[in-house]
């Protein structure tokens, strides 16, 4: 009796020539649908790039020269190098007044705007009745458009406003003052609504950092006998840092580009009283046609916040930046 023997095939587990394993099947359709997204993508970014490099570039070549709408074009302008800037910085007495009234602001708002934040985080982080819609109605005010909320506090500090009509009320006839022709009243105006608009936002940043921050800590100070006013000052505060920092960068960004509330309120008076810098560059530019000079001084504002930004960063850099474990 004869076995006939049958060779069996052998698997040596690489595919078949000509014909792709699943593995490069599903890696050339994944690398398809990286490409096709890109391709969706593609004319946004474009369109983007053109929208906010193109005019940035033109107004930094167009802060070179001396061109003004009056003149022609732009491309006709004649090249003066850095005498837009030198003529800001040195001889623009009203230039200067306005980043120092700026600053001036910034300082005496965002100081307000973290005392009265604080505060009522601090408070918000125990239970009350009427809890839920207090933090509803405290967070309102930032929602409002900042040309509503010039145009409210206009009309609250007239003459014959509400807040005049309470201040004869109180003091008798006589008693209130006209807000807007003393340099020093119409600066209280803008900080008052200033303070009023933002002052939400930063108790929203703090209560969120607050309630971030871990129990554990806390306790043990607890236990070991530490009062409330210690545990704020050498654990919560300290723990706090990072938060605080961003609340104050977000909002000097903002304050330094002051303009709404300002232009509703005072036009800058009484005289320059309360001209913002961002007040100054939209005069020059489109009240002076001196749209060459203005970029300049925007970009000497750039430059400004950049560095200010910078310093303000400089306590929480490391522990930010720093790689989590």
């Amino acid at each position: 009796m004869t076995v006939q023997s049958q060779s069996l095939p052998v698997s040596t587990g690489l595919p078949a020539a000509g014909r792709a394993g699943p593995d490069a099947t599903r890696a050339q359709r994944g690398t398809g649908r990286k490409a096709f997204g890109r391709a969706l993508l593609l004319p946004g970014q474009l369109i983007s790039l053109f929208v906010l490099v193109v005019p940035l570039l033109v107004a930094f070549y167009m802060s070179f020269t001396d061109w003004s709408p009056t003149r022609g074009s732009l491309t006709s302008a004649q090249f003066i190098g850095l005498f837009n800037y030198e003529e800001l910085l040195v001889y623009d007495t009203r230039f200067v007044e306005a980043v120092l009234r700026t600053l001036v602001f910034a300082v005496i708002c965002l100081s307000l705007e973290f005392a009265i934040g604080l505060g009522l985080a601090v408070l918000f982080l125990r239970r009350f009745r009427g809890k839920a819609l207090m933090f509803s109605l405290l967070l309102t005010p930032m929602m409002v458009l900042p040309v509503v909320v010039g145009y409210t506090f206009w009309m609250l500090f007239q003459s014959n406003g509400p807040i005049n009509q309470m201040i004869e009320i109180a003091f008798g006839a006589g008693a209130a003052p006209d807000w807007f022709k003393s340099a020093l009243l119409a600066q209280i105006t803008v900080i008052v609504t200033e303070v009023w608009h933002w002052t939400p936002l930063f108790f929203l940043i703090l209560l969120s950092g607050l309630n971030a921050i871990p129990e554990n800590p806390v306790r043990a100070a607890v236990i070991l006998g530490a009062s409330p006013r210690q545990i704020f000052w050498r654990i919560v505060l300290p723990m706090l840092m990072p938060v605080i920092v961003i609340a104050f960068v977000i909002r000097a960004m903002e304050i330094i580009k002051l303009f709404d509330e300002v232009f509703m309120l005072t036009r800058g008076g009484p005289g320059s009283a309360t001209e913002t810098v961002s007040l100054y560059i939209y005069k020059l530019a489109f009240n002076d046609f001196q749209l060459a000079y203005g970029a300049a001084a925007a970009f000497l504002v750039l430059i400004g916040t950049l560095l200010l930004v910078h310093l303000l960063l400089t306590p929480v850099r490391a522990q930010l930046l720093e790689a989590r474990r």
